[in-house]
């Protein structure tokens, strides 16, 4: 009984230097884009971070101003507040300042 196995033999030559070459520079160039992509994902992440923290202070204000809202009870307390810490005036109020 013979052997019908196929008999291959395995050739390892010298790679050509443009080849080398061209390896050398797409494993470089993929170092370089994965340092940019890290760099990039490090500022969004604090780019987020901060965002957050910008929200979570506003949503505290948006609390406090619900509160103050809520605990003046009608129209008139609500223009007394715009007049007194806002400045502002019904539009049909005359405001004469004196001249100095």
């Amino acid at each position: 009984m013979g052997n019908n196995t196929p008999k291959y033999r395995l050739v390892f030559r010298r790679s050509r230097p443009l080849t080398k070459t061209v390896v050398l520079t797409a494993v470089v160039l993929s170092m370089a884009a994965l340092l940019a992509l890290r760099g990039a994902i490090l500022t969004t992440q604090m780019e987020t971070d901060a965002l957050r923290a910008q929200a979570a202070q506003l949503e505290q204000e948006q609390a406090r101003l619900e509160e103050k809202v809520n605990a003046l009870g009608s129209v008139d307390g609500v223009v007394q507040v715009a007049e007194e810490e806002l400045g502002l005036a019904d539009p049909d109020t005359v405001i004469i300042e004196p001249v100095s």
